[in-house]
């Protein structure tokens, strides 16, 4: 019997090795464990300082943009009187304008002529009015031009008059009345139409350049002829849209109406539009072109 009981603890030699290795990974496994335990600490120390240097970093960033905005604004005040008459591109894009605005300014002078006052560079579609604030005092020409006197001029019966467009007010005028400027007809008036009701309104003259096939020359012809009624912009309720209903607006594309959607999902309703700045596909540029359209 002592021999049967005996043959339960006989091990063949691949036996021991199984169980010898076995005991060994138990005893690494326990030191691994130990070791876990003592150097955690310290990791999570590292971490705080990665943290905290990140933070650090950040600002050194902010700083730096803040002191670019500062150098800017200098830099425009150091701004000598000029004439406009006499400023290339490359003078126009000190200023601010990108080379395709400053190509506008020269092609408008190359039909109307030179400035005569303030007041046609003011009327430049491409300068605004932030802009123009900042350098309309640097300007070496008139505010206005003093209307010449002229003599009564008779028209013959074989004379035509010539054709007087009417003003149109952009944010009420129906397709007829855009068909009546000069320059467009049933497709762009159609068109300028139906982008005013995605927007929501328009709130400048400038949205008119984001529609499709509307010439800047065209848009400088009429610029007097078009007047920006004041309306109620139609806005879009953040808390209460859907994904569909966000991205129909031309300002916002799906995956920022995806990102509103989902931020209000997991915070609940917004508090303040502000907060869509928490999401990183919404960026300042981003965010200040589409809060006129949006509401709480």
């Amino acid at each position: 019997m002592f021999h049967r009981f005996k043959d339960y603890f006989q091990f063949s030699k691949a036996e021991r090795v199984g169980v010898i290795s076995l005991v060994i990974m138990i005893f690494l496994l326990i030191v691994i464990k130990q070791s876990l335990i003592y150097y955690s600490p310290a990791f999570s120390s590292e971490i705080q300082t990665f943290d905290s240097l990140s933070a650090q970093l950040n600002r050194l960033k902010q700083i730096e943009i803040e002191d670019k905005i500062r150098r800017d604004k200098a830099e425009l005040a150091k701004i000598e009187n000029f004439n406009p008459n006499t400023f290339e591109i490359s003078d126009w894009q000190e200023l601010g304008l990108s080379e395709r605005q400053a190509q506008v300014i020269k092609n408008y002078q190359a039909k109307a002529g030179d400035f005569q006052s303030k007041r046609d560079v003011k009327k430049m579609f491409v300068i605004s009015d932030a802009l123009y604030a900042e350098i309309s005092s640097h300007i070496l020409l008139p505010d206005t031009v003093p209307k010449k006197e002229t003599k009564k001029h008779y028209v013959k019966k074989w004379e035509t008059k010539p054709r007087v467009y009417p003003k149109i007010k952009i944010n009420s005028a129906d397709t007829a009345e855009f068909k009546k400027l000069n320059g467009i007809g049933k497709a762009l008036a159609t068109r300028i139409v139906n982008y005013r009701n995605e927007l929501g309104g328009f709130r400048s003259k400038e949205q008119l350049k984001e529609i499709w096939g509307i010439p800047e020359e065209t848009l400088l012809r009429l610029d007097t002829q078009l007047i920006l009624d004041v309306i109620n912009i139609e806005r879009i309720n953040v808390n209460e849209s859907s994904i569909e209903e966000l991205k129909a607006h031309p300002y916002i594309r799906w995956k920022v109406a995806n990102s509103i959607v989902k931020y209000r999902k997991q915070h609940g309703s917004y508090l303040q539009l502000e907060d869509l700045k928490e999401s990183v596909l919404i960026t300042d540029s981003i965010y200040d072109r589409i809060i006129p359209y949006l509401e709480l």
